[in-house]
């Protein structure tokens, strides 16, 4: 994990997944879904906290199809799931995550975050893809939706 991945993921704690939900989101997720190697990741698990409180999640593909949950419950928790952060939200936790120590002793490289900083738009921060190293390690699939939606949709 680089300090993009780590903006991609306190990104999408505050935004949500927002800027994919168009028109074509559901034949996206059918396709990446019919792609995706269920075995791979065996420890991988459904949820995953994305937000400071916890009320945003990634659920990744690989666990949920393997629980044989249909595609159409993720699509209408995502549906539900009108996450609008705000820019001064994110900008503040961008910012403690670039400026406590912790950050290099985790193995984060200065030049990245400070690059990452300089480049932010702080008016309209915009999301970013995951590095080539952490698709490689991690092949992640997964959407990022409200806990309490998709909880709710897949039922007890």
């Amino acid at each position: 994990m680089r300090a993009r991945d780590t903006y991609k993921l306190l990104y999408q704690g505050i935004f949500g997944i927002g800027h994919i939900m168009g028109p074509g989101a559901w034949e996206y997720l059918k396709q990446e879904a019919s792609q995706l190697n269920t075995i791979e990741q065996p420890s991988e698990p459904l949820m995953e906290p994305v937000s400071v409180n916890a009320r945003v999640v990634r659920v990744n593909l690989r666990p949920f199809l393997r629980e044989n949950q249909p595609l159409s419950k993720l699509m209408e928790a995502m549906r539900l799931s009108d996450i609008h952060g705000n820019a001064s939200e994110f900008l503040e936790i961008w910012d403690a995550f670039a400026h406590f120590p912790w950050s290099l002793k985790l193995g984060f490289e200065r030049d990245d975050i400070e690059a990452i900083s300089n480049s932010l738009n702080s008016v309209n921060p915009q999301p970013m893809h995951h590095t080539q190293e952490y698709r490689d390690v991690y092949h992640p699939a997964y959407r990022v939706v409200k806990k309490q939606e998709i909880t709710e949709v897949l039922g007890p």
